[in-house]
């Protein structure tokens, strides 16, 4: 069988969930399937990984270059659908029996047997996070590939929960004749973690280079997150700030008083950013909160080992894939209750309402000064990230796909 997949969003330089989740579905499909022919399609020019991928005998890269930045999958993918001539002698002959679309919208051209992955309706339930041409592409991105590809893969049972409420309810916009019944073509396959990446193996004198190069110290709390209103980023530091300034709050030795313990918001600025910045000012906080805008997968690891625990006070999540992260590298998580979190998290994170302030800055004071329940947590931690593997999400991937020629 010839399996062709839109891998132009792994090749990203700089990578967020999405880009991930396409690397590491691609990267563990492809090792463990020997047996189909795949081929990758991309615009720009393959990366090293890509390369190393396509020395395989059963893996043909195609580069298809667009003169425009704009609407690559839409439409220079849809022209390779439509004619799909082999390049060389190489490439599989014929079109893909199955077409996987792992992190953007479906070419509008596309074969009969098309799975694609949505990740999150987020934008249907804050669209105030969105700008006006943003939105419209996505709910009709979203509404086309809930109309026409054969099965749809989402990360989470929140987010298949979301799908059929905003696109197969009818009282909100039914895509279609009928399209409750649509839910039965909706597959949930969760994300994983790297564990060579993240573990709580790395050696500290590797974080004193990350600290010059941040400019940030020891102790600290760290929140990973595009820095916006959907992401809570502005109520956390609300809480931190009411953290500081609580007269019961007593860390331990490691930092010190009220005035030891830095947050760390590591995240592109994001819709609201500049009340964000307004919030640290007005509080005082410009010298405890530290934003070091993206951090890239390389750094992370180090960031998470230092920190006294990771704060994920995300209002709205298809996953939460730094909660893995976290649990994997020996972090205690405190963790928002709400939307897909408690789904991943389990029983291993301390939770609060991300609509409480109070409770939120609770939740950080107990994890910074009950070492019992900080190691509690991290034995659970542990123990809940070992259910997450990426080449459990890729041979979940490849049944559906099997499935749909």
């Amino acid at each position: 069988m010839i399996i062709g997949i839109d891998a132009s969003r792994a090749i990203k330089k700089n990578k967020t969930g999405v880009e991930w989740y396409a690397y590491y579905v691609i990267d563990n499909l492809i090792k463990l399937d020997t047996q189909n022919q795949f081929i990758l399609y991309v615009q720009n020019a393959p990366d090293d990984w890509l390369k190393k991928i396509g020395e395989r005998k059963n893996v043909k890269i195609k580069r298809l270059r667009w003169p425009f930045k704009f609407f690559w999958t839409q439409g220079r993918l849809s022209l390779e659908m439509l004619f799909n001539t082999p390049s060389s002698a190489k490439a599989p002959a014929g079109k893909p029996d199955v077409l996987f679309i792992p992190a953007s919208a479906m070419p509008i051209i596309h074969p009969k047997n098309i799975v694609a992955a949505i990740h999150d309706v987020g934008f249907m339930e804050y669209p105030e996070v969105y700008g006006k041409w943003q939105k419209f592409y996505l709910k009709w991105s979203t509404r086309f590939a809930v109309k026409r590809a054969k099965k749809i893969i989402t990360i989470s049972e929140f987010s298949k929960q979301e799908i059929i409420k905003y696109f197969l309810t009818p009282s909100y916009s039914p895509p279609c004749k009928g399209g409750e019944s649509l839910a039965h073509r909706i597959f949930v396959t969760h994300l994983g973690y790297d564990a060579d990446k993240f573990n709580n193996t790395i050696e500290t004198q590797n974080f004193a280079s990350l600290q010059k190069k941040y400019n940030i110290s020891r102790p600290y709390l760290l929140s990973v997150g595009r820095l916006e209103k959907k992401k809570n980023t502005d109520g956390l530091i609300r809480a931190f700030s009411l953290l500081k300034n609580t007269p019961s709050y007593s860390p331990s030795s490691q930092g010190g008083g009220s005035g030891g313990y830095k947050l760390v918001l590591a995240g592109r600025p994001g819709f609201g950013f500049a009340e964000i910045k307004k919030l640290i000012k007005e509080n005082n906080l410009e010298k405890d909160i530290i934003i070091l805008n993206y951090v890239s997968d390389n750094d992370l690891p180090y960031l998470y080992n230092a920190a006294a625990a990771l704060v994920f006070s995300s209002r709205y999540e298809g996953f939460g894939l730094p909660i893995l992260e976290a649990f994997a590298c020996g972090t205690p998580v405190i963790c928002a209750k709400t939307a897909s979190l408690p789904e991943v998290a389990g029983e291993a994170a301390l939770y609060f309402d991300p609509d409480d302030i109070n409770a939120l800055a609770k939740a950080m004071r107990m994890i910074l000064t009950d070492e019992n329940l900080r190691q509690e947590l991290i034995n659970k931690g542990r123990e809940r990230v070992r259910q997450f593997r990426w080449e459990k999400c890729a041979q979940e991937t490849r049944e559906i796909l099997m499935s749909n020629a």
